[in-house]
This record gives C-alpha cells, sequence and structure tokens, in this order.
C-alpha cells in the first residue's frame, strides 16, 4: 500500500494513497473485476452488457441479451454480435429492428464496429428489467392558471409559460 504525504497544519501526515483519491464507485470496482472476462467473450467494451437496456431501449432490451461480438483477430470493425432472444415470437419481434440495433451498437462503440447480427433463440438469464418511467398526467386548466397568476409579469410569454408548467407540476407532486 502506498502511502501519500498531506499537510495537516505543521505536521506531515501520511495517508493511505487509496483514502486520499476519495471514494471509488461501485461500477469502478466491477468493471476492473469483469473487463477480463468480457473481452474474453468479445465484447470490445464491458459496458454493453451493463448498459444494454439504454442502448437498444426497454422494450428490446426486455426480449434480448447480447452474447458476444465476434471479431477477426486484431480487427476493431465489420464484426458479428451474436444475440440472444428468449423465444421464436421475441426473435420475429426483433427481427425488423436489427438494423436499429447495429445503428446503436455502433454509436456506443463506434462507427463500423458491428456490421451483421446473429439471432440466437435461447433462455434469458434472469435480471432485473428497469421499467420506462410513466408519463405525467396532463396539467389541469385550473392548476395552470393558478400557477400561471402566482408567476406575474415577464417579458416572456414562452419562459412565463414554461414556469407556469413547472410550477403546476411541483404543486401537483406535493
Amino acid at each position: 500500500m502506498s502511502l501519500r504525504a498531506k499537510r495537516k497544519g505543521r505536521d506531515t501526515v501520511a495517508v493511505p494513497e487509496r483514502i486520499a483519491r476519495g471514494l471509488l464507485g461501485v461500477s469502478a470496482v466491477t468493471n476492473r473485476i469483469t473487463k477480463p472476462v468480457l473481452s474474453k467473450r468479445g465484447f470490445v467494451a464491458g459496458d454493453i452488457v451493463s448498459r444494454w437496456h439504454e442502448i437498444v431501449g426497454v422494450e428490446l432490451a426486455a426480449a434480448s441479451i447480447p452474447e458476444r461480438i465476434q471479431l477477426e483477430r486484431g480487427a476493431r470493425s465489420n464484426g458479428t454480435l451474436h444475440l440472444r432472444v428468449a423465444s421464436g415470437a421475441a426473435a420475429a419481434l426483433i427481427h425488423p429492428q436489427l438494423p436499429l440495433i447495429m445503428e446503436r451498437i455502433n454509436g456506443f462503440l463506434g462507427a463500423g464496429t458491428v456490421s451483421q447480427v446473429r439471432v440466437i433463440q435461447a433462455p434469458l438469464p434472469n435480471r432485473i428489467v428497469r421499467k420506462p418511467i410513466p408519463r405525467a398526467r396532463p396539467l389541469t386548466a385550473e392548476a395552470l392558471a393558478e400557477a400561471d397568476t402566482q408567476i406575474g409579469a415577464l417579458d416572456s410569454d414562452q419562459l412565463r409559460q414554461a414556469l407556469a408548467r413547472l410550477g403546476a407540476r411541483l404543486k401537483e407532486r406535493k
């Protein structure tokens, strides 16, 4: 364990370097552990598995999971994404979405990383699926009018309307 000198008043105190840098997030520690395992499976970035729902969307992520990315030895482009889907019905629904999935993967990993997608039909592992945030109900005219009267006069009508909507939402949540 390396020590780092830290001045405290007139005295210099030896502090372990780990503490001197501050706390690490859990993802930093898990990435260090999972990176070697995922790179053996062909994943250029381990984040592709953990952030799959962000990359392809919640609906597609609920029915699929990336198995591996197969690249030629030493190559960083023209790879094949092996995508596991839960059933034949899920494969039929995902098949028209394959160009979109490739576009999003290439946007995440870099242009041209994936040029093909192979669909594998197999059970998905048990995992927590994040549900989309429900949309807010439309605001009532009374709530908007009340918030509008509390704002007062502003030069910009757009700003006044935006503040009125915000105020009405905040009051609705209370």
